[in-house]
């Protein structure tokens, strides 16, 4: 107790930073706010809408946006987030992905791209990064006072634009006989630089991610195509069956015949 009697003052709560999740799937929704209440304030929007009213108001630190809402495209609507929050982090998922689609969200500033169905996992770590990037840059609010900024080219900056084209390529040409040395040469980078500032900004290598994505987009033929395993191997970029089988299985815990029987149970769009 404190001298007059009085109880001493509680230990104010630890505030969550406000991560705002756009989807009009209720059932996604509910799922990644699960998983990522425990470290942030989820702040949920199923409109284009609604999600540029709660960044009027709110400080949101990161956005996951789904590309198909039923007011209008992620496009736009990431459109409309650069004009209110320009510097605000922006993840996109979609379960209608498209090369010309990825290629436009990333000319427009996503930070990171994930087709649906969403690995939560990895959802979750590239939130996490993005929002620790953001803090660790020079500070400025963001709106009027920080679109009145001049457009300084940090290293911090370049490394991002430089990733950010490194993974356009790799979205648009997951599928070919796509390699490290062949992306630096089209970005005009050395191999051993690139390979080591993309490991820096994603936490990955470039192997990793390139596999990654093959196995993400396999995800999603094997749940909504009718295309055979083998025909969906080939398409996403694996020449030999019994290596994507085996590849398959290390990433998901099932072979590409068992995701595709329990395929209607996922979360899909």
């Amino acid at each position: 107790m404190g001298r007059d009697g009085a109880q001493p003052a509680r230990r104010e709560a630890i505030v969550k930073q406000q991560v705002l999740l756009v989807d009009d799937e209720r059932k996604l929704r509910e799922v990644v706010t699960l998983f990522l209440s425990d470290a942030y304030d989820v702040k949920e929007a199923a409109t284009g809408a609604e999600a540029i009213s709660i960044l009027h108001r709110e400080p949101v630190v990161a956005v996951v946006l789904d590309y198909r809402l039923p007011d209008r495209s992620g496009l736009e609507i990431l459109t409309e987030i650069r004009s209110v929050r320009p510097r605000v982090p922006v993840v996109m998922m979609t379960g209608y992905g498209s090369e010309a689609l990825c290629a436009s969200a990333l000319r427009l500033g996503v930070r990171d791209y994930f087709p649906k169905p969403v690995n939560i996992g990895d959802l979750m770590e590239a939130v996490r990064r993005l929002v620790s990037e953001a803090a660790a840059e020079p500070s400025a609010e963001d709106g009027l006072e920080a679109r009145s900024l001049p457009d300084r080219k940090t290293p911090t900056g370049e490394l991002d634009l430089s990733i950010q084209k490194a993974i356009g390529l790799i979205q648009l040409r997951y599928w070919d006989n796509l390699s490290l040395a062949g992306l630096a040469r089209d970005l005009g980078m050395s191999k051993f630089h690139l390979s080591r500032r993309f490991k820096e900004a994603m936490g990955v290598t470039f192997r990793g991610y390139l596999l990654r994505t093959r196995l993400e987009r396999a995800k999603v033929l094997l749940s909504r195509s009718q295309d055979s395993i083998t025909e969906v191997a080939h398409t996403v970029g694996f020449g030999d069956l019994p290596r994507f089988d085996k590849l398959f299985k290390r990433y998901t815990g099932l072979t590409p015949s068992a995701y595709r029987a329990q395929a209607p149970d996922r979360i899909d769009a």
